[in-house]
């Protein structure tokens, strides 16, 4: 009777888990789109602190009520059918045949649900393309990698300031469809104008506007460490003992470290908790950052204790504690490198905050509006500053949004969806006036090229200084095989990046 038991708990927990599983291979990709395996594992393995609860009330809306229900159904059934037997044992009666039939049935039912369940998954977050790419290793790092901390860089005789804004989920796509965007009107007329009046590398091809982001820097960690490292964030299974608060990407040189070497003071502010993917260890590591995050704003007694919306706090506060920060950092005496993340952008469908009008009929396109709106006026207000004439504005989408209903059109159209890019107040100009085809790694070694600085090399990390003639990789190789190496397993970036390890 014991073992009948075990076995009917074990089926009712095989068929809860096998239907979890279909569920979740299910959600995923309807609520973060084709992602790589590597974004999910990663985001297994670091910390998940600020965690908007939008995903979770997601999750269990979605996944669990079925697996629930008949779960609760089978285990019920499995009460009455231990009854039955009990009794028919009891009164002599007991079939053994016809149950032992039955079990077999309901274990084979069972099985099947789990493998079905299994196997949606491993197609559904790409555990089949991942252990693929392994396999088949890549050699684009041995190829064409430059190691930014192998460099030798000049400085103006005054060196320049930098404010780096990543903008959650900003596309280009939000654009009209004179400006190579995907709308008759468009979401963000206000920062089509920034990009009209300063530099963008497009030069005047609209259909060029913008930059592409490659699978492994889809999500803002990646993103962040793309943009500011050239090179993307690849995880193993063993992962986490590599994304900690003693090791997160050990090889990388970013420009966090270059500006810090040369007497930069280097500041990150975020309207959410620092700790969530491991944002908080880049920074600290990759250029001793200050961190102004949530916690931080209650400690400074900017917002009360318990205040909590979205992802923290909206962006409609993280502008005016931006004009805070930047004016202490100007009084310092010293260049500085602040960056900031906004977040109201982020899906599922934005935070409309309370200036946020109803201009078109959908919460996503007003919260987009509201965002380049008060992002423009940032840039305006520092402008207005003595200390702007010395300072260069990057302004950056993260990454391409998550949203999938929302692009659901656009994505049938066949759309080439991009990230909103430009550079304000650059220090030099570019010597080639072609339009560029460029990715998240360009980024970096442009972003320092901005500020007056020289260095010998048209390449730092896998991307391509856009100032200089050299092709960019995806210009040399196209963004399709570009974007294959990169999903590829690398042996120089584990060693020599992901581990550190330095070369003889």
């Amino acid at each position: 009777m014991k073992r009948r038991r075990i076995i009917s708990v074990l089926t009712v927990i095989l068929v809860f888990i096998g239907l979890l599983l279909v569920k979740v291979s299910e959600w995923v990709p309807n609520t973060f789109g084709n992602i790589p395996f590597e974004q999910v594992l990663f985001h297994l393995m670091v910390p998940m602190e600020g965690t908007d609860t939008t995903f979770v009330a997601s999750f269990i809306e979605y996944c669990l009520p079925l697996p629930c229900i008949v779960s609760a159904i089978l285990l019920l059934c499995c009460i009455i059918k231990d009854w039955k037997v009990s009794r028919d044992i009891r009164d002599g009666e007991f079939k053994h045949v016809r149950n032992n039939v039955l079990i077999i049935i309901t274990s084979l039912s069972c099985l099947f649900v789990y493998v079905f369940g299994i196997n949606d998954v491993i197609h559904a977050v790409g555990i089949d393309e991942y252990w693929n790419n392994v396999k088949h290793p890549s050699t684009l790092y041995e190829n064409f990698y430059v190691n930014p901390e192998n460099v030798k860089y000049a400085f103006p005789e005054q060196k320049r300031n930098l404010v780096y804004i990543f903008m959650e989920s900003m596309e280009t796509t939000y654009e009209d469809l004179e400006h190579g965007g995907a709308f008759e009107e468009s979401r963000i007329p206000e920062l089509t104008e920034l990009a009209d009046n300063n530099l963008t590398f497009s030069f005047g091809n609209n259909d060029n506007n913008g930059f592409l982001v490659p699978s492994m820097s889809g999500w803002t960690v990646a993103a962040i460490v793309g943009q500011t490292s050239g090179v993307p964030l690849n995880i193993p299974i063993d992962g986490n003992d590599y994304i900690s608060d003693k090791s997160f990407l050990p090889g990388t040189y970013s420009i966090g470290q270059i500006l810090e070497k040369n007497g930069y003071q280097n500041e990150l502010l975020i309207g959410s908790d620092a700790a969530f993917g491991g944002r908080e260890y880049y920074f600290e590591q990759h250029g001793n950052f200050k961190i102004v995050d949530y916690n931080s704003a209650i400690e400074n007694g900017w917002i009360d204790k318990d205040y909590h919306v979205w992802w923290g706090y909206e962006d409609i506060k993280l502008f005016e504690y931006a004009k805070i920060e930047l004016t202490n950092l100007a009084s310092s005496g010293q260049p500085f490198n602040f960056n900031m993340l906004t977040a109201d952008t982020h899906h599922i469908g934005g935070y409309p905050c309370s200036e946020c009008e109803d201009l078109y009929g959908d919460r996503y396109s007003n919260v987009i509006r509201c965002s380049s709106k008060h992002v423009t006026e940032l840039v305006q207000w520092i402008q207005e500053q003595p200390w702007y004439e010395n300072t260069t504005i990057v302004l950056a989408g993260d990454h391409k949004s998550m949203d999938l209903d929302w692009f659901k059109d656009i994505e049938a159209s066949g759309y080439n969806r991009k990230c909103y890019y430009a550079i304000i107040n650059s220090a030099v100009t570019p010597t080639t006036q072609n339009s560029r085809k460029i990715t998240t790694y360009d980024l970096f070694p442009t972003t320092l090229a901005s500020l007056g600085v020289t260095f010998n090399s048209d390449r730092l990390g896998l991307g391509t200084n856009l100032y200089m003639d050299e092709e960019t990789l995806v210009e040399k190789l196209g963004f399709k095989k570009f974007d294959k190496e990169l999903t590829r397993h690398s042996n120089y970036y584990d060693m020599y990046i992901l581990y550190g390890k330095k070369k003889e």
